[in-house]
């Protein structure tokens, strides 16, 4: 759903800057597209399935993009590959198994623990060769360690009486974070369009496979979806997938990366007000100092890159 989140920067440079009253306003634009996502996701799986929703959206969002995409250059075999695999871990590890647990956690509970995907990349990073500098390994600490303190301090109206699904949600930026490394690996230049196409695509049809062998596109599952579920949906297609993308795809090209990134440490600022104040969830003293480690760390690193 998070579409610009999955292409990295490969494709093309800048073709120009934009006036910075244009850039504060398509960043802004960025952060309410991307902020709202979990919150909007939450409500999504209120009353629809929560993987073949998932599934209707990047598939719907795969063949926009595809058509988008008409004209542009194409990816080797080996490229879409790496793509379609990346995709799979985004979407069905990362996004798909988040979907899952806000069918139990609170979005305000889930932003937070989101927060922590760049964290992830470090590490995982890391673990497969890269060179993590003192600095980096600091805030690893503080990050994870804010994480520790969020779990921990979690009331059961946080985690609707379902560990499960914050292990889920702890486990799923673990499973983006390794899908943004191979996507960051895939050899040559990739269109961004193409790339989230394939991705889409990819992801969306195992998801599309799952939904299938659970039974959630039998007709009973759908029978009852509220309006503001199926809101939801359109709005994670429209919003949080495609307009978000040209938002993201825009900046990247007429702003610094650097004022880029800051999305990664402001949304889920976002989806915990959104939570807090339009769902009613209860913010709790562990959620305010964990989530400051979390998003301290999180800011520090990418302003350390």
């Amino acid at each position: 759903m998070i579409i610009g989140r999955i292409v990295q920067r490969r494709g093309g440079g800048r073709t120009g800057v934009a006036p910075p009253d244009r850039t504060v306003f398509l960043l802004f634009a960025l952060y309410a597209c991307w902020g709202s996502a979990i919150p909007a996701m939450k409500l999504m799986v209120d009353s629809v399935p929560p993987l073949g929703g998932a599934a209707l959206i990047f598939l719907l969002g795969g063949v926009v993009l595809a058509v988008v995409a008409r004209g542009r250059p194409r990816p080797t075999r080996v490229q879409v590959r790496h793509l379609a695999v990346a995709g799979v871990l985004l979407l069905v590890g990362g996004q798909g198994l988040a979907t899952v647990a806000l069918t139990a956690v609170t979005a305000s509970l889930g932003a937070i623990l989101a927060a922590a995907i760049p964290l992830w990349v470090v590490l995982l990073s890391g673990l497969i060769g890269t060179r993590v500098p003192v600095a980096s390994r600091v805030r690893l600490v503080a990050g994870f360690g804010g994480i520790v303190v969020v779990v921990l301090t979690a009331p059961g109206s946080a985690i609707g009486g379902a560990p499960w699904a914050v292990a889920a949600f702890c486990v799923a930026p673990i499973l983006w974070a390794a899908g943004s490394l191979l996507m960051a690996n895939v050899a040559g230049t990739v269109d961004r369009v193409v790339a989230s196409a394939v991705q889409l695509l990819a992801g969306g049809t195992v998801l599309l496979l799952v939904a299938l062998s659970l039974g959630e596109f039998a007709p009973i599952r759908w029978s009852d979806v509220s309006w503001a579920s199926a809101g939801a949906v359109v709005f994670l297609l429209v919003f949080d997938s495609l307009v978000g993308f040209m938002l993201y795809t825009r900046l990247l090209e007429s702003a610094p990366a650097s004022l880029v990134s800051t999305y990664a440490y402001v949304t889920p600022l976002v989806g915990a007000a959104i939570g807090a104040t339009v769902f009613g969830e209860s913010l709790w003293a562990g959620a305010f100092i964990g989530g400051a480690l979390v998003l301290g760390a999180v800011a520090l690193e990418l302003r350390g890159r």
